[in-house]
């Protein structure tokens, strides 16, 4: 199965720019050594530094985790449900010390593309811990205690 590319696409540059009124097929989006050429139908191409890809591809999950509502699932301390009340759609979170796993197809995604991830539902879930990022949450993470 490929996996298509989830930070550097032509969804993402339509949501950076506000192009809400093209379709994606319309935008052509090439990712290079250090930046992305874009093109949109009428315009000049241009380059897109990486980083703003990068950045975006975090924010904007980050974004729509707050609309999001959590709830621990089965009394269990590390597993959290999420509801998104627009949608009528739940997700299982479950936190360890070395991930914030999601049952949605976008943290699998995320997985097959990169070994890791974190997908809106896995921001909610540390926002609701008080954590701000995914690296404050892994860095301050304790280890599980192993059986003897």
């Amino acid at each position: 199965m490929v996996t298509p590319n989830l930070v550097y696409s032509a969804a993402a540059l339509q949501r950076m720019w506000g192009l809400l009124y093209r379709r994606p097929a319309d935008l052509q989006v090439r990712e290079w050594s250090k930046v992305v050429w874009v093109w949109v139908p009428g315009h000049r191409p241009t380059f897109v530094p990486k980083a703003e890809f990068q950045h975006h591809f975090t924010e904007w999950r980050r974004e729509s985790a707050q609309a999001l509502q959590v709830s621990l699932w089965d009394a269990q301390a590390n597993r959290y449900a999420v509801h998104n009340e627009a949608k009528g759609s739940a997700y299982v979170v479950e936190v360890s010390p070395a991930a914030v796993a999601c049952s949605c197809r976008d943290y699998k995604r995320q997985v097959a593309a990169w070994g890791q991830g974190c997908c809106k539902h896995g921001y909610a879930v540390l926002s609701h811990l008080g954590f701000s990022s995914l690296d404050d949450y892994l860095s301050s993470a304790q280890p599980l205690p192993t059986a003897a």
